[in-house]
């Protein structure tokens, strides 16, 4: 991974700064947003060829990572609240709308931002973790907007693909997977007490919460007062808890941020 990393910049660079940040990067255990500063990095030193500090020192950028995720993950909520809602009020009836489809294409682009920005401080402790709780929703992600192309495409959310599949089926499952990542973060979070407990256990627990609802309203079984009140509970719990783990990231600034071991 760090001489992959390394290469992404230009030879004039590499030649002149490469050992010192191989150094660098050898000491950190590398997350999501340190891969993603890097190469950020690697673009401005090819526009720029500025010096060690365009790709190692984050200060301002690393508060600006931590903004952009927050906003992001306040985003992705309210896009999972009115995806979840539009879901719930479809579900037994017509074809989902083509809008819904572009609703929940929103909120996994604003989800993976989330997770990428806010991952920082998890995978100093959690390495594993915080790469799985970034890697399953990225695949999630992928095969929702295959979903979503497709039905883009054929103008036909029922369409029979490959295996009998249709196109919304395949958004849905990459929907899925996205709210499994989302529970993974949530643990990682929790764990690392980076950002608040409470939005954390929060978003775990509608997670979890959302996944029971898809299941027992897949399944064809008629609405029953049980049933109406854990949807109702999954669209409220899962988006509160994206909102409220933004919020506190918008509130992490200045000193508050633990920047020990964090960043590059």
């Amino acid at each position: 991974m760090t001489s992959l990393l390394i290469r992404c910049y230009p030879a004039r660079w590499r030649h002149r700064y490469g050992e010192e940040f191989a150094a660098v990067l050898e000491e950190r255990t590398l997350g999501p947003f340190d891969v993603a500063d890097i190469l950020l990095g690697a673009l401005d030193a090819h526009l720029h060829l500025r010096g060690l500090g365009a790709a190692s020192q984050h200060g301002k950028g690393f508060a600006m990572s931590l903004r952009v995720g927050g906003y992001a993950a306040i985003a992705g909520g309210v896009l999972w609240l009115l995806v979840l809602a539009g879901n719930a009020i479809n579900s037994g009836g017509d074809s989902p709308s083509p809008l819904l489809g572009y609703a929940i294409v929103g909120a996994t682009v604003a989800t993976l931002v989330a997770l990428v920005g806010l991952s920082a401080f998890q995978a100093r402790s959690h390495p594993v973790l915080t790469w799985a709780a970034f890697a399953i929703p990225a695949i999630g992600a992928v095969v929702g907007l295959l979903g979503y192309v497709a039905i883009a495409a054929t103008g036909d959310t029922d369409a029979v693909l490959i295996g009998g599949i249709s196109p919304w089926m395949i958004g849905a499952i990459g929907a899925v997977t996205m709210v499994l990542g989302s529970s993974l973060f949530a643990v990682a979070t929790w764990r690392a007490r980076s950002l608040s407990r409470g939005a954390s256990g929060l978003l775990a627990i509608g997670a979890v919460l959302v996944l029971v609802a898809m299941l027992g309203v897949g399944s064809g079984q008629s609405w029953t007062p049980v049933t109406t009140v854990l949807v109702i509970a999954a669209i409220v719990a899962f988006p509160a808890g994206w909102i409220a783990l933004g919020a506190s990231a918008l509130r992490v600034t200045g000193p508050a941020i633990n920047l020990e071991g964090a960043s590059l």
